[in-house]
C-alpha cells in the first residue's frame, strides 16, 4: 500500500533523535531574533483545563493522557481505550469562571502495538476527540473618560476544538484544529489555530517524553485589527524512579512573547495507581520563568480515582 509506507515513512522521519533535540534547543536557548516582538493575546488559552496537570503547574506535554490531554499534547488522547469524558470548572477572581468539556472515542477497531518493532503497530485505530473551553468574566461596570458610569458590559473567550490521534508502535502522534472566539462589550474577533503533538515511551524504562506545538494560525480578528495567538512549543519528560512516585518536568517556549516558562512536578500515589479501579494520589508543583512571582510559582493537588471514574482538584495561588 504506497499511502501506507509514504505514512509510515513520514512517522520514522519525525520519530528520529534530532527532532526530539531540535525541540530542546528551540525550547531552552534564549530566543533571537525568531519574529518581531509581539504580545499575544487569547491569554485564555494558557489557562490548565486538566487539575491532574494543573496541580503539577501545568507539565503536561509528557503527561497528559486521556482527552485531557487534548490542551496539552493531542498526541496523549491515543490512549484512550474504548470512550472517555471530562468536565472541568475553574473559580477566578472577580466572579470569572472557566469551564472545559471534552469526549474522545475510538474510532473503528484495530490492535495496538507493543513496540517500534511490533507488525502490527500500523493496524493500531485512530482515536478522536472533542472539546469546548470557554472563559466567562461575568458583568462588569462601565466607565467614561471622565469616570462617571456608563452602564455595564460582558465578556466571554471560547475555543472549540477538534482532535485526532494515533498509536505507531512506541510513538503516538496527534493534530488538533480549533475555533476561537472572544468577545467584549459585543465586539467579536475570531480565528482559528492549529496543534500538534509527539509522545514516546522509553521501551523497557518508566520513562516517557513528548512534544508539542500549540496555537499556531494566523490570530484572532478584531474588526480591522488581529491580535496574535499565544504560539508555543514545549517539551517534557515523566519517569517513575520508584512504583507509585512520578517526576514530570516540562519547558514550554513562547515564541512571540519571547519567554520560557519551567514546570517541576510530581505525583505520590497512597495507594492505587494506573490500571486500577480504585485510587488516591497526592501532588505539587513549582515553576519559573521570566515575570513569576515567588506566589504563583507553586501549586497542589490531590486526585481520587473510585469505580474507574477520577475526580481531581488543584489549587493555585
Amino acid at each position: 500500500n504506497t499511502g501506507k509506507d509514504r505514512l509510515n515513512e513520514i512517522v520514522y522521519r519525525l520519530s528520529r533523535p534530532w527532532l526530539l533535540g531540535a525541540a530542546l534547543v528551540f525550547v531552552f536557548i534564549p530566543a533571537t531574533k525568531i519574529c518581531q516582538a509581539l504580545e499575544s493575546g487569547a491569554e485564555f488559552l494558557r489557562i490548565d483545563t486538566d487539575a491532574r496537570a494543573g496541580a503539577m503547574s501545568s507539565a503536561g506535554a509528557a503527561l497528559s493522557q486521556g482527552i485531557s490531554a487534548i490542551t496539552y499534547n493531542p498526541a496523549g488522547i491515543a490512549s484512550i481505550g474504548k470512550g472517555e469524558a471530562v468536565l472541568s470548572h475553574s473559580a477566578w477572581y472577580l466572579g470569572s469562571a472557566h469551564d472545559f468539556v471534552g469526549a474522545g472515542m475510538v474510532l473503528g477497531s484495530g490492535v495496538r502495538g507493543q513496540g517500534a518493532g511490533d507488525r502490527s503497530e500500523s493496524n493500531s485505530p485512530f482515536v478522536i476527540g472533542l472539546s469546548f473551553t470557554r472563559l466567562s468574566s461575568g458583568s462588569m461596570e462601565g466607565r467614561t473618560a471622565s469616570r462617571s458610569k456608563a452602564g455595564g458590559y460582558s465578556a466571554y473567550d471560547q475555543a472549540a476544538s477538534l482532535a485526532l490521534a494515533k498509536q505507531y508502535g512506541e510513538y503516538s502522534l496527534g493534530g488538533a484544529v480549533k475555533y476561537i472566539e472572544s468577545s467584549i462589550a459585543g465586539v467579536k474577533g475570531t480565528g482559528y489555530a492549529v496543534d500538534l503533538g509527539i509522545k514516546r515511551g522509553l521501551k523497557g524504562l518508566p520513562v516517557s517524553v513528548g512534544v508539542a506545538v500549540q496555537n499556531l494560525g494566523p490570530g484572532i480578528k478584531y474588526i480591522s485589527q488581529r491580535d496574535q495567538l499565544p504560539l508555543s512549543v514545549s517539551a517534557g519528560i515523566m519517569f517513575m524512579p520508584l512504583p507509585g512516585f512520578m517526576l514530570n518536568f516540562d519547558a514550554r517556549r513562547y515564541v512571540y512573547d519571547k519567554y520560557t516558562t519551567y514546570s517541576l512536578g510530581t505525583e505520590y500515589a497512597l495507594f492505587g495507581g494506573p490500571g486500577t479501579m480504585s485510587g488516591l494520589s497526592l501532588r505539587g508543583g513549582v515553576n519559573g520563568g521570566a515575570g513569576q512571582g515567588a506566589a504563583g510559582a507553586f501549586s497542589t493537588g490531590a486526585g481520587i480515582r473510585l469505580l474507574n471514574a477520577d475526580l481531581d482538584y488543584a489549587m493555585s495561588p
